[in-house]
């Protein structure tokens, strides 16, 4: 039942006029943009942002999510597969992507393939639930870009990426080495 609720908000979220207007709004409230050598990879918006700006702890503990606009304007330059640091919820709202999931061992229902991936097209009214230590990529966008509606929960833990079916940190994986606090 939840799901179909979901798949109905997106559809909703997703006819052209309404995702015009939530795409505008969210322009008035800028978060910072992610480049990667010097081209924006993805432009974010806040929509909803529930983070006291200095201490970046959430202003109200009964209120645990944020609402931002992403406009993914590249694929993951990443090769390997990623997790996010919460559950989070995409709505897709104009355009579209590819995305690629860790492929299942033929035979087992969960039990992920070493080195095998899934890939999936994620179209202007899709959803999808993304929970924390599940791992994707977004392997191709369509020209111009995709803009979703990404709803985030609490923060959980840290982000990683899948070598070889183990969770590499991302600053080590990313080669970072200095702290930022």
């Amino acid at each position: 039942m939840r799901n179909l609720l979901w798949n109905i908000l997106a559809t909703l979220l997703a006819w052209p006029p309404i995702a015009r207007w939530l795409i505008a709004r969210a322009h008035r409230t800028p978060y910072f943009p992610i480049v990667k050598d010097g081209e924006v990879y993805m432009d974010r918006h806040w929509l909803f942002n529930p983070y006291d700006y200095e201490t970046r702890q959430p202003r109200h503990r009964w209120c645990p999510i944020s609402i931002r606009v992403h406009h993914i304007q590249q694929p993951d330059d990443d090769r390997h597969l990623h997790d996010h640091p919460w559950n989070a919820r995409t709505i897709i709202l104009a355009g579209d992507y590819l995305e690629e999931v860790p492929g299942v061992m033929p035979g087992s229902a969960s039990l992920p393939a070493r080195r095998s991936r899934q890939q999936r097209t994620r179209r202007a009214g899709d959803t999808a639930r993304i929970g924390y230590g599940q791992f994707h990529r977004i392997a191709d966008v369509s020209h111009g870009g995709v803009h979703t509606l990404f709803i985030s929960g609490s923060h959980r833990g840290d982000w990683g990426f899948l070598v070889d079916g183990v969770k590499v940190p991302w600053r080590e994986y990313l080669g970072i080495t200095d702290q930022i606090t």
